[in-house]
């Protein structure tokens, strides 16, 4: 259910961008943009459900978890992606778009592959441990990869920021804001399954 309704808005969106050409551009240019910025959209929007596995992992694991340790591995990740920008900004310059977010989704994915199977471990008992130095160290890992994307994603829209065109801009993060719901709506109920 959950699911459906963000493919039916995701659908929406996609419709109204092929509808909407105030500068009446061509068909091959309609498609051809999207190849190249709907997977990027996709792409960071999967990075940004990313940055929630934190917040399920803390309600599957209940009182395994305090809320001074939460606190402590959160502080962890977001000085991390704080900091990183300082190294990833200028590297993403270097290295270019595509490997930037090539290592971003890649180097987030493992980390939040971390997460999962360390809570995974411990919910099931088959690991008896303090979580806080494991977890602390996987988000300040997946969140340095987080920040890659967001270097990026400034990077590579930036001439949509730039000369004020609302509706390009609207339509990226039209593709990005769900994220921000699927995770926490449907995540914690699936992860005991």
């Amino acid at each position: 259910m959950d699911l459906g309704l963000v493919g039916c808005c995701l659908l929406i969106v996609s419709g109204i961008y092929f509808y909407n050409n105030p500068l009446k551009h061509g068909p091959w240019f309609l498609s051809r943009r999207f190849i190249n910025w709907f997977p990027l959209g996709m792409t960071y929007a999967f990075l940004y459900m990313g940055r929630y596995n934190l917040t399920v992992a803390k309600t599957a694991l209940g009182s395994l978890m305090t809320n001074e340790e939460f606190g402590l591995i959160f502080a962890a990740g977001t000085g991390t992606y704080a900091l990183s920008f300082l190294v990833n900004g200028p590297l993403v310059d270097k290295i270019g778009g595509k490997k930037g977010i090539i290592i971003a989704a890649l180097g987030a994915s493992l980390a939040n592959l971390g997460l999962g199977v360390v809570t995974w471990l411990v919910v099931t008992g088959r690991l008896q441990m303090r979580l806080v130095g494991v977890f602390s160290v996987l988000y300040a890992l997946n969140m340095y990869f987080q920040s890659y994307g967001a270097v990026l994603l400034l990077r590579s829209r930036r001439t949509c920021f730039m000369c004020g065109s609302a509706v390009c801009s609207g339509r990226f993060l039209a593709r990005l804001y769900p994220s921000a719901f699927i995770l926490p709506s449907i995540g914690g109920r699936r992860l005991l399954k």
